[in-house]
């Protein structure tokens, strides 16, 4: 029987990440021992070339302190950075004199040159992984060919020695040099649950299995489970790390359903556990959850959950908090799955209603707003089956779907969805209208469904449309006529040629 690690390293996506810390800290180390060593060294790299936050920002202070004249001692480059209000990226100071007491001797160019040597492979690495994704999702080779230009044309402009201008890029490359298909982390083409560089949310009521999905996503993401999630892929990861912060015990017994003694190894090498609340309040330093991630050496993060990483998340400051903890761990290219809560609804005509909008999530609106994309999961506690709907997109809306949980072995797929084509095909003559959809999409025995749904709906249908397996008309002549769509394949799923329609 093949290991599972066997497989992941042929198809390239298990190579440990190309880095070089020691080369680092010994670069930035000599120059601020030796400035005069900084001009060569600088003929290698630029601040965009360390791979630790940390390592950047002190080498762009170094290289202003030295263009304006200034002591590069420790001290003083603490002082310079605390006047950025970055300081938190460096361990409040104390990180500049680990790095200066590391030494200061030897050839401040040789480090350099190894530590963009290692800048190049990373690059390299990063693109095949978006060349990557962007095949899986039916890219052209012309689209191909655009994005290797692009990333070569971005990687390549040389950036300034200021720390303000290290994340600054051309409009141009910014705006218009991204694959057609939103890259997916877990999905494919427009169905998309969890697209690159957007944080996921996977809400609902204790007891509906918002932990056993996500940790068969991760398990799926460091290659111990190879099949697809909900019918779609996972992005492998290299390594993840899990803010077990919620009950550690219990997602720990979770998880162990669904692994075997044979997984040991793997696990040990790709997942990191933080049993109970993270070392500092989100509030208080909301730079914990990314040095956390570094410390981990890890390229995802899951928190469980988010009631556990900030004081009131239904404050304003909370939910402030949460947002600016997850935006700094995605900006320095660190993937977040968050679980989270519905509100506690009350005994009222609503009470023990599905949650069908963002609203409905508790805590500040700033914890939705800063996520790409939010799930919601509910149903009874422990019931196998319960419902999913994709309260917010990064692409198209994935569901609504019924759920069905394995609970002894771990295991969740989709019992049930709305087969659209099969009812595009039964309307017949009669088209199938948006709203007529939306009943069977949204079903609410007590409502119609709301506007948004219908357009949601709508969307749904013109996708086929787009794929030429359906025609809209207009249900009459008069300019307010409701439009239906039409099926344009016969029983056997062949195209119906239009004169025949």
């Amino acid at each position: 029987m093949q290991h599972p690690r066997d497989q992941a390293d042929q198809d390239g996506l298990d190579r440990a990440v190309a880095v070089d810390i020691e080369a680092e800290r010994a670069a930035i180390a000599t120059v601020m021992h030796f400035p005069a060593s900084y001009e060569s060294a600088a003929e290698y790299v630029t601040g965009e070339d360390f791979y630790r936050p940390a390592h950047r920002l002190l080498w762009d202070v170094l290289g202003q302190q030295i263009r304006e004249g200034a002591p590069t001692n420790p001290i003083v480059v603490r002082a310079a950075i605390e006047k950025l209000g970055q300081l938190r990226t460096v361990a409040g100071g104390d990180y500049i004199f680990d790095v200066a007491g590391a030494g200061g001797g030897g050839d401040a160019a040789a480090f350099a040159e190894i530590v963009r040597d290692k800048a190049r492979l990373r690059r390299v690495e990063e693109l095949a992984i978006r060349l990557r994704a962007s095949v899986l999702s039916g890219a052209t080779a012309d689209d191909v060919d655009e994005q290797i230009l692009g990333y070569v044309k971005q990687k390549t402009t040389p950036t300034v020695g200021d720390p303000l201008t290290t994340r600054l890029m051309p409009g141009g490359t910014f705006i218009l040099d991204r694959p057609e298909t939103v890259p997916a982390l877990w999905g494919h083409g427009e169905n998309v649950i969890w697209a690159e560089g957007e944080a996921l949310l996977i809400a609902g009521p204790s007891g509906v299995g918002k932990t056993t999905v996500a940790q068969q996503v991760i398990l799926a993401a460091i290659g111990v489970h190879h099949g697809p999630v909900f019918g779609m892929p996972v992005r492998r990861f290299k390594r993840f790390l899990y803010l077990a912060s919620d009950r550690p015990q219990q997602a720990a017994r979770s998880m162990a359903r669904m692994v075997s003694p044979e997984d040991r190894e793997l696990l040990d090498e790709r997942l990191v556990f933080w049993p109970g609340p993270p070392p500092s309040d989100f509030i208080k330093d909301p730079g914990i959850l990314l040095r956390l991630v570094e410390a981990a050496g890890a390229d995802g993060v899951c928190l469980d959950s988010l009631k556990d990483m900030a004081g009131e998340l239904a404050s304003e400051e909370g939910g402030q908090a949460i947002n600016s903890a997850i935006q700094r761990t995605l900006v320095e290219g660190k993937e977040v799955i968050g679980l989270h809560h519905h509100r506690k609804q009350g005994g009222g005509k609503d009470g023990g209603k599905e949650p069908t909008s963002l609203d409905e999530l508790y805590g500040s609106t700033w914890i939705t707003a800063g996520a790409g994309s939010v799930i919601s999961l509910w149903g009874s506690a422990g019931e196998p089956i319960v419902s999913m709907r994709h309260l917010k997109q990064p692409a198209g809306e994935c569901g609504p779907w019924k759920l069905r949980h394995d609970h002894p072995k771990g295991r969740t797929e989709v019992w049930h969805q709305v087969d659209i084509l099969a009812l595009l095909k039964a309307s017949g003559s009669a088209g199938l209208t948006p709203a007529t959809l939306a009943v069977n999409l949204y079903p609410n025995p007590k409502a119609k469904p709301t506007t948004s749904e219908v357009e949601k709906a709508r969307r749904r249908l013109d996708q086929y449309v787009e794929q030429g397996l359906a025609v809209v008309r207009k249900l009459g002549t008069a300019r307010t006529a409701p439009s239906a769509y039409f099926a344009t394949f016969n029983e056997q799923g062949e195209l119906i040629p239009d004169d025949q329609m």
